[in-house]
This record gives C-alpha cells, structure tokens and sequence, in this order.
C-alpha cells in the first residue's frame, strides 16, 4: 500500500498571538495582528498557468492570493482595494473559466445583528494576465455566497449564501439574477450533473436533495437525502447539511463527500445515493478530484485529523495514503478545507482552517 511522501506546509501570514479569540465576529479592528495576520486557507484552484489561486478567510479583506509553487512564493491579489467592510472570506467559491479568467463570490463572519446594515457579497470576476478585478453583482441583498458552482457551457453561476441559506442562479449573459429564496440548507459546495442540473440540499431538519434544471428554470424537492444526512448536518456550521462536497465524476455519477467523513455516489438520473465507506474513522470529506477515471482523490479530517486517501471506483476499495504531517517539523494539519491537485496531478495542495492557536496553511503533498 502506497503512502504520502515529502509533505509540507507553507506560510502566507501567520498570528503572533499564542492563543486566538473564541468568536471570529468579533475581533477588534484595532487589533492589528489579528485583523492582519489572522487567515485561513478556504478555497483552492489550479490555474493552467501554474499557480494555485487561494480564497482566504481574512479580516483586514486581503482575502486572495496566489501561490508560485516553482517559488514557494505568495502573491497577494488586492481584493481588499475594492471589497467592503463584511467581504472577509473567499469561501468554496473560485472557478475557472475557459479563457483563463476566475469566477470568485466573497462571504462573511458578520454578527446577525449587524445583518441589514450590509450590502450583501458580491460575485467577481479577476484576469490574472491583467489583474483587474471586477464586481459583477450582489445576488441577495444582506446575505454572502458561501459557494458557487459555475456552468459556462450554458451561462450560469449557481451559489448558496449565509447567514440565509438562499439558492440563487446568476446568468452571465446578461446578469440578471434568480433568487430562490430560503431553502433550509446549504451545501459546502454543490455541483452540475451532465444534463446541466445543479445539485444542493433543502430542508433545515432531513436535509434533503434538491435538482435546479436550467432547461425550464425549476426546482425538483427531494423527499430523501445522504445516508445519515440529517445526523451529520450542523458539523460545519450551525444549520449547514451534510454535503461536505461535490464532483462530477465524469462517468454519469456525482461524488459527494460528507461531513460524517463518509463518501456517497449520487445517480443524477433517478437521485439515488449509495454508501461507498468511510475512509478514516474522523468527521469532513471537503476535498474530492479525479485523478483519473477510475480514481478519487479524497482529503479530509478534523482536529489533527487531516489525512489523504484514494478510492478506485472499479473495486469499491481504498488505498489510504495517511495523515497529513509535515515531514520535517512533525506539524500536522488541523482540519481540511478544500483540496487541489497540480496539473501533472502528481501533488496535491490542501486548505487548512479554523486553527485555534494560528494561522492555517496551505499544505503540499506529494502523491505515490
């Protein structure tokens, strides 16, 4: 059995502080090395340039950045100049467009009192020849995009947001937006089937399935969801679902990885989920990508829980590559957030978050 070999982590800023604050809303905009240092690394994509781009969770709004990894260098990317107060995290929200350009959608961590004194997040689009970054829109007023899916083939970006959990669709040709209202979950990440349908969860108690068909721009309500759904609801955030994530498999099959730590595959043709296993006897599955067809890369874990392993579709069966420590420094990664391959698929890169006593980092793996 296969193991990882040469992991490391790298530091974009990192807090001086031994022990950070409890409540993340509240921290104070004098404190400069929290409201500067004080970032996690949420959201990662490979860009056929050779970089990783990296949505953080930033309070100061330095909340994208990108990392060289012939370098080992970060760069950051000037959100802050354009963002407002609240637009303090990049959530599961970069995508890449065919031309090379990046789709991004900013969240927050507001207090709820504070609620309808803000404008809500907006949607963003960044050229990484030009550096332009440009807002395109605030789909819900007061509310911030913890995700987006986008579908360039037919013209739509798909988002949830938070704190309501609001589903709406963005039509890029000529901005206009649907605004579906609360739905009672929210997904970490959702995902488009092969017919164009987008896929997300509904219901604040079962957590159930849901179908958004482009074709006649309606929404098909599930009465089921995830093997054990509503049991591993609330393990992200109070009220968030169970779909830690979600890929297209490219075989006619959607991988959902869930906050139970467990791996399900969703039949988009009849909504059929099936139990495939759990890897590691830890919470969150956040990170899921084809290494081939017939390989899924999966990276998950919680509290010191990190680890990566790899699921072969033919056989049902798991090669588990171990946790995730840096080889040198004996450090290990606190929890998983989102995970990206290089473009040789030979590394893997993995967001870390919610530390307590740092920053998080981006993590590199090397692959057997």
């Amino acid at each position: 059995m296969a193991h990882l070999t040469h992991m490391k982590h790298h530091i974009l800023r990192d807090v001086k502080q031994h022990q950070l604050v409890a409540d993340d809303t509240r921290v104070s905009r004098s404190d400069a090395d929290l409201l500067h240092n004080h970032i996690s690394f949420v959201c990662l994509l490979t860009h056929p340039d050779g970089n990783i781009y990296c949505g953080l969770t930033a309070f100061d709004c330095n909340n994208f950045a990108k990392f060289d990894p012939r370098t080992g260098r970060f760069t950051d990317l000037g959100y802050d100049k354009v963002a407002e107060p609240n637009e303090v995290k990049i959530h599961r929200s970069l995508e890449l467009a065919a031309d090379g350009t990046i789709y991004g959608a900013t969240a927050t961590l507001y207090s709820l009192d504070k609620r309808t004194q803000t404008p809500g997040g907006s949607l963003f689009h960044y050229d990484p020849k030009s550096g332009a970054i440009r807002k395109l829109c605030i789909p819900c007023r007061h509310d911030y995009p913890q995700t987006i899916t986008l579908d360039e083939k037919r013209k739509r970006i798909y988002g949830m947001t938070q704190p309501v959990f609001k589903f709406f669709v963005y039509h890029m040709d000529n901005g206009q937006v649907e605004d579906h209202d609360y739905m009672g979950s929210i997904t970490h990440i959702g995902c488009v089937d092969d017919n164009g349908c987008y896929w997300g969860t509904w219901d604040s108690v079962q957590h159930y399935l849901f179908k958004y068909d482009p074709a006649t721009a309606r929404i098909t309500y599930f009465n089921h969801g995830l093997p054990e759904g509503a049991k591993f609801a609330d393990i992200m955030y109070r009220g968030a679902g169970p779909c830690d994530c979600m890929i297209n498999g490219g075989n006619g099959y959607i991988y959902i990885g869930t906050t139970g730590g467990t791996l399900c595959r969703l039949d988009p043709k009849t909504a059929r989920v099936d139990y495939l296993g759990r890897p590691y006897p830890t919470k969150r599955l956040p990170g899921l990508k084809m290494l081939d067809e017939r390989r899924i890369l999966c990276a998950g874990g919680d509290e010191d829980g990190g680890f990566l392993a790899i699921y072969d579709i033919p056989t049902n069966g798991w090669n588990l590559l171990g946790p995730i420590k840096d080889e040198k420094t004996g450090l290990t990664l606190y929890r998983v957030h989102d995970m990206t391959l290089s473009l040789d698929k030979k590394t893997a890169y993995i967001a870390e978050t919610d530390v307590p006593t740092r920053s998080g980092y981006l993590w590199e793996a090397t692959l057997p």
